[in-house]
């Protein structure tokens, strides 16, 4: 029992530190794609529906119009440690019945009155905006899932692309664009560095190999020196 016990700790331990290097050379190669789209002429997103990986992580323009009445902010999102939102407003497409979600930026909630939400200006008729696109809307852990928002409900925990359809009334094309640039309106647009926290994932591997390692040391040394010294014991 206790070789199964450690075999089974080395094992765990060893797929765990294996996944976090997996997931270092992911947001590795992530960074190196969206630094690359970065320096490439931006894409216009099509008016027809497009398949999401064709464009994910690629720079794009949209042409169209916003709709600040369906703007919503998603809660419990940070920036440099302050607390704040998401500020996400839908686009209609120029030539299109899709609209697509514009992330337009992170701006800091009320430390007193956390629902008072900000008033910020948008322009109004036809815009260009330019941004960075990404089919998978990250998600924020949640204890319970959430229930639908009402008409009037504008602060959300999460965002994703059925519950606003339902919400909206809007068919969307799926993909979320990351504004890159704005006007002075006080939402902060920086993109989060995908290659920020490798050295982070890092850490957590050297500590499971660490522990798979540590855990081996000690089933030889229970295993074999111990048994020696039984057997010079009874010698």
């Amino acid at each position: 029992m206790p070789t199964l016990a450690a075999l089974a700790v080395i094992v765990l331990t060893a797929s765990l530190g294996n996944w976090q290097l997996r997931r270092a050379q992911e947001k590795i190669a992530f960074q190196a794609q969206a630094d690359a789209a970065l320096r490439a002429a931006p894409l216009l997103l099509p008016a027809q529906p497009a398949d999401p990986a064709t464009l994910d992580a690629q720079r794009v323009v949209v042409r169209g119009r916003f709709e600040p009445e369906h703007t919503v902010f998603i809660d419990n999102r940070t920036h440099k440690g302050i607390a704040g939102f998401h500020v996400v407003t839908p686009m209609a497409i120029s030539g299109s019945a899709l609209h697509v979600l514009v992330l337009r930026g992170w701006i800091p909630r009320d430390p007193h009155e956390r629902t008072r939400l900000p008033e910020l200006a948008l322009p109004a008729g036809q815009v260009s905006v330019e941004g960075l696109a990404q089919a998978h809307i990250p998600q924020a852990l949640e204890l319970q899932a959430a229930p639908e928002p009402g008409p009037q409900d504008r602060i959300w925990q999460n965002l994703d692309y059925d519950r606003f359809e339902r919400w909206s009334g809007f068919r969307l094309q799926r993909l979320l664009v990351r504004q890159l640039e704005g006007p002075e309106d006080g939402l902060v647009r920086e993109l989060p560095a995908a290659g920020a926290d490798v050295a982070r994932h890092q850490g957590y591997a050297f500590q499971w190999y660490a522990l798979a390692a540590a855990t081996a040391a000690l089933w030889i040394f229970l295993t074999f020196f111990r048994r020696r010294e039984r057997s010079a014991e009874h010698s």
